[in-house]
């Protein structure tokens, strides 16, 4: 195996840290000859710096985004870099590719091992779900037969077939970094690889979470500040009551509601979830082997 580790790095400056854990845990539990393609275009002077002192580190230069700045261009920027970013890594030879974030990394050694042995001539793609670019695994020979985007064109996403995948994955109105990955598979009837959330210790049902105890992934790093924290998690009760009310009011009515009501009201869980991500990150950087293992194992930390 050639591995590439294709990363878009947008770190704020209190999350060196957070930056330091991502390459340390790389390093240290894969195994199989790889290397890390850095997108910088969003990253700050001082962790590029940082990202030159890894030799299996490789900065990239990626032409910049010029979308309009709308609700969502964090995901359409992402994936503008990130595909850039997966050509590199293919054209230099890699036989498989997995596209993190920069809060996200392996604690297993031999985790692309692992992942590896899942995908077969019918499962094309390992990912987490819903925050798919948390962790996607797949191989050259997907990516050079099928042509996959990472996300689904305008046109696609008022198709049938786009509709019909959001049902079937419980991911109504979602539109995320690689999902476009998943909806190919399903066009041309191959299948993908839900990775499990497989936590025994959680200070939350999202933020921190564990991924059949190979994966890490902190969760909304690169937004905490400038983004509401909203509840993420599928099987949130209030996600669940919350999206049955949209999926039965038009579409006119839902934008005036978005519009007149302020995030406190639409997005109530917003102030509890900051509060736990940044007591999750806390424990993450200043305990870091006690706090994933209490993540894997359920042991509480000393």
């Amino acid at each position: 195996m050639k591995l590439g580790i294709v990363v878009v790095y947008l770190v704020s400056e209190d999350n060196e840290r957070l930056l330091e854990i991502h390459l340390e845990k790389i390093k240290e539990n894969t195994t199989s000859p790889f290397t890390v393609y850095a997108g910088t275009n969003l990253l700050l002077p001082q962790f590029v710096h940082k990202l030159k002192q890894h030799n299996f580190v490789k900065l990239c230069d990626c032409h910049n985004y010029k979308g309009p700045d709308e609700e969502d261009r964090g995901t359409k920027e992402q994936s503008h870099y990130l595909e850039q970013l997966i050509k590199i890594a293919i054209d230099d030879g890699v036989s498989h590719i997995v596209i993190m974030h920069p809060d996200s990394f392996p604690i297993k050694v031999e985790w692309e091992k692992y992942l590896a042995k899942i995908l077969s001539k019918t499962c094309v793609l390992v990912s987490n779900f819903p925050a798919m670019s948390g962790c996607t695994f797949f191989n050259r020979d997907f990516y050079i037969k099928h042509q996959p985007r990472l996300l689904p064109s305008p046109q696609e996403e008022l198709s049938a077939s786009w509709i019909n995948f959001q049902k079937v994955n419980q991911a109504i109105n979602l539109v995320e970094t690689s999902m476009g990955y998943g909806y190919k598979a399903y066009l041309e009837d191959l299948t993908w690889y839900i990775l499990k959330r497989s936590n025994r210790g959680e200070y939350h049902n999202y933020y921190g979470s564990i991924f059949e105890d190979v994966v890490f992934h902190l969760g909304s790093a690169s937004e905490y500040n400038n983004r509401p924290m909203r509840n993420y998690a599928k099987d949130s009760t209030y996600n669940r009551i919350k999206q049955f009310v949209v999926n039965i009011l038009p579409n006119s009515i839902k934008e005036k509601i978005k519009s007149s009501l302020p995030d406190k009201i639409l997005y109530p869980e917003i102030k509890k979830n900051k509060s736990d991500f940044l007591k999750i990150r806390k424990a993450l950087f200043n305990e870091t082997e006690e706090f994933l293992n209490f993540l894997r194992n359920g042991n509480k930390i000393n």
